[in-house]
């Protein structure tokens, strides 16, 4: 099967978060790799938990309170360098590749995140991918993996001409029991519980997998 359009998650999908470590090493020092785990837990749990309460809040909004809540102890300069380092998040090796290939086959390519939009556009342009569009869910005020989030991946190409794409397994899920195509590339997080359509294990798959000639 073919696909007209294919929209990638950005976090851990497209961009490497696991690389952010040698930036905040920089600015925190030697306990850069446990901050960023604990960091990174903390705001995805944010964003669940908005998402509970019916409430919403920017990414880098998240993004800030999760680093106070997981590092009260930083100081104010500190802590805003080291969330300006989720503008240059570095690319996993095999995205750029990926996307040229897909692109050269006549394929748009496209990103669905919770970032906002300027925090996808400076992370997408500081890794020199070659993205056609960008949706943020700052369009629809909810995080992943509520439906809305994902409803709006119809106003850019017919469902069944769509493939999803995401590393994350919950974000998986949440595509999925939304009916759409979904892609899982697996980077050795926590798996899926839904059967994804594609299981990949890099994105090097994807163009000759999900979209054969």
């Amino acid at each position: 099967m073919r696909f007209d359009l294919i929209a990638f998650d950005l976090y851990g999908t497209l961009l490497a978060i696991e690389k952010l470590e040698a930036a905040l090493a920089g600015i925190v020092g030697a306990d850069a790799r446990k901050l960023l785990a604990d960091w990174r837990k903390a705001q995805l749990a944010r964003t669940w938990e908005l998402n509970e309460r019916g409430e919403y809040e920017p990414f880098d909004d998240v993004t800030a309170r999760a680093l106070a809540q997981v590092a009260p102890h930083l100081g104010p300069q500190v802590m805003e360098r080291a969330c300006k380092a989720w503008l240059t998040v570095p690319a996993h090796s095999d995205a750029a590749p990926a996307l040229q290939r897909l692109r050269a086959q006549g394929v748009r390519c496209a990103v669905l995140s919770n970032g906002t939009a300027p925090m996808i556009r400076s992370a997408i342009e500081a890794a020199g991918l070659p993205i056609e569009e960008v949706r943020s869910v700052d369009e629809v005020r909810v995080y992943k993996p509520d439906a809305r989030v994902y409803a709006l991946l119809d106003q850019m190409a017919p469902r069944d001409r769509t493939l999803f794409v995401s590393s994350n397994g919950w974000d998986v899920d949440g595509c999925k029991r939304t009916g759409r195509t979904v892609a899982y590339v697996d980077r050795r997080g926590k798996p899926p519980a839904e059967r994804p359509d594609f299981r990949l294990s890099s994105l090097e798959e994807l163009a000759r997998e999900a979209n054969p000639p």
